[in-house]
């Protein structure tokens, strides 16, 4: 009798997997460099979105799509403006296109698309590098989800207004560089997700003097009573394991950001929010066991 299998560690391919991360980074560096004679100061910052996409875009299931583009609703006055958002993952099987607007990036991870906001899944915020102004700037461009955010609208709702029930939200970032290390603001930034439905923190792909392959895991922490910062000289980094000074939002509720490395934190991403997407993510258990491993 063949003998049954179990969960093993480290994963089969797990290092595997982590090629698309040192691809993305490796074609960041290389505008970076670029980027210093180039005309568009931010030339960089648009190839992260660009790699970040074609990284989510072979990596999920063909069912949703992956752009750069705007989300419409029904609900929302023509004269509106409607941002424009980084990465937008969507149900591209049932998805209308409502407009498709070209970029200066000419290959289809460079398109913006107008998605219906009913088939939306997922929002990122893609940010070169992790600092505070960064935090702050990307947790603010995903508030203006929030008039969307209401609802969510009852299933037989035959006009959709809002975001769908597993709707979820969270940034990427490019690096961490050591002169930022001790940037408690960096952490603390985050916090101010809370108020936004579907929000889970997010990734950073590279810390700056790492000797392995490893990515930094962006959460919440709540808790009842108030936290103090790990992070300062003397104390901890945001390159080793950070947590900011907590926010205040009730009597017994506190909120927190916190920062940790491992590599298996870039596959983590992955399925974790293809978990959200699905509605079958679980807190506090692995989202799979693929790309799982250590050195």
């Amino acid at each position: 009798m063949k003998e049954k299998l179990k969960i093993e560690f480290p994963a089969q391919g797990w290092k595997q997997f982590l090629t698309s991360r040192k691809e993305m980074l490796d074609a960041f560096d290389r505008a970076r460099e670029k980027s210093r004679i180039h005309e568009v100061e931010t030339y960089h910052g648009r190839v992260a979105e660009a790699e970040f996409r074609k990284w989510l875009s072979s990596f999920l299931p063909k069912r949703y799509g992956v752009t750069a583009g705007y989300i419409v609703s029904p609900g929302l006055k023509s004269n509106q403006k409607t941002p424009h958002f980084d990465v937008i993952i969507y149900d591209q099987l049932e998805s209308p296109v409502l407009w498709v607007e070209d970029s200066p990036d000419s290959s289809d991870h460079g398109k913006s698309l107008a998605i219906p906001v009913e088939y939306v899944r997922c929002v990122l915020e893609v940010k070169s590098k992790l600092t505070s102004t960064t935090a702050q700037d990307a947790v603010e461009h995903l508030k203006d989800l929030l008039p969307l955010m209401g609802g969510p609208d009852d299933p037989d709702q035959k006009y959709k207004l809002y975001l769908p029930p597993t709707f979820c939200c969270g940034l990427a970032f490019f690096e961490l560089q050591e002169k930022n290390q001790f940037s408690n603001a960096a952490l603390e930034k985050l916090i101010a997700g809370k108020e936004l439905r579907g929000f889970f923190g997010g990734l950073v792909l590279r810390g700056e003097g790492h000797d392995k392959d490893v990515t930094g895991k962006l959460s919440l922490l709540r808790a009842r009573e108030s936290i103090d910062s790990t992070i300062g000289k003397g104390k901890s980094s945001l390159l080793k394991v950070g947590i900011a000074k907590s926010v205040k939002a009730s009597d017994n509720l506190h909120f927190s950001a916190m920062v940790m490395w491992s590599e298996s934190h870039f596959s983590q991403f992955g399925f974790d929010i293809l978990a959200m997407m699905q509605g079958t993510y679980e807190v506090g258990r692995l989202s799979s066991f693929h790309g799982m491993g250590a050195s």
